[in-house]
C-alpha cells in the first residue's frame, strides 16, 4: 500500500511538472498588447507642424478579431482591425489589420504589423496616381502610457522618409 501511495504521488508529481511546462511555454495572448491602445490620449504632431489633437480608442475583442473605433477630436474617424498571424522568424508578434473609415469608402488591402518588444511598425501599400507606395507607422513605447510615431513613406530612392512625427500622452 505504502508503495502505490508513493507510486501515485510520484506520477502525480510528474503530470504536474508536465502541465507546469506546457503552461510555461504556452503561447502568449496575442490580444494582450492590442489592449494597450485602449483609453484617451493626447496626440501632439510635432512634424510637419505642431498640432495637437485628442483621439480616444474604444478598443474590444470579439473572437477571432481585435477591433478599435478610433474618435478623434471628437468625430468618429476610422475602425482599426486586427487579426493575429503568429510570430515571424525573429519571434515578433504579427498580424494583419484593416482601417475602415466612417464615410463607407472601400477598404484598402489588409495591412501588416509587426509587434517587436516595445517597437510597432504598421506596414502598407496605398494608391497615388497610378503608383503604389509603400507605407509605414513606427511607434516606440516608451511606457504603457506614451508612444513616440513616425509616419513614413518609401521614396524612389529605397529610403524611408518621415512625414509625420509627434507623441501620444495617455489622458485617461
Amino acid at each position: 500500500m505504502n508503495f502505490q501511495s508513493t507510486t501515485v504521488s510520484l506520477i502525480a508529481g510528474i503530470c504536474l511538472c508536465f502541465f507546469g511546462l506546457l503552461a510555461a511555454s504556452a503561447e502568449p495572448d496575442p490580444y494582450t498588447p492590442l489592449k494597450l491602445y485602449e483609453g484617451a490620449w493626447q496626440v501632439e504632431i510635432s512634424t510637419p507642424e505642431k498640432k495637437s489633437d485628442h483621439l480616444v480608442n474604444h478598443c474590444a475583442l470579439t473572437g477571432t478579431f481585435f477591433s478599435c473605433e478610433q474618435e478623434l477630436d471628437g468625430k468618429t474617424a476610422a475602425l482599426a482591425i486586427f487579426l493575429p498571424m503568429g510570430h515571424s522568424s525573429a519571434s515578433a508578434l504579427e498580424y494583419r489589420t484593416l482601417t475602415i473609415l466612417p464615410n463607407a469608402a472601400k477598404p484598402g488591402d489588409w495591412g501588416h504589423l509587426v509587434i517587436d518588444g516595445n517597437t510597432w511598425t504598421y506596414s502598407w501599400t496605398q494608391k497615388e496616381g497610378e503608383k503604389t507606395v509603400e507605407m509605414r507607422n513606427v511607434n516606440r513605447f516608451q511606457d504603457h502610457d506614451h508612444i513616440h510615431f513616425d509616419l513614413q513613406k518609401r521614396g524612389d530612392d529605397g529610403n524611408w522618409k518621415t512625414t509625420l512625427a509627434g507623441d501620444e500622452y495617455r489622458t485617461k
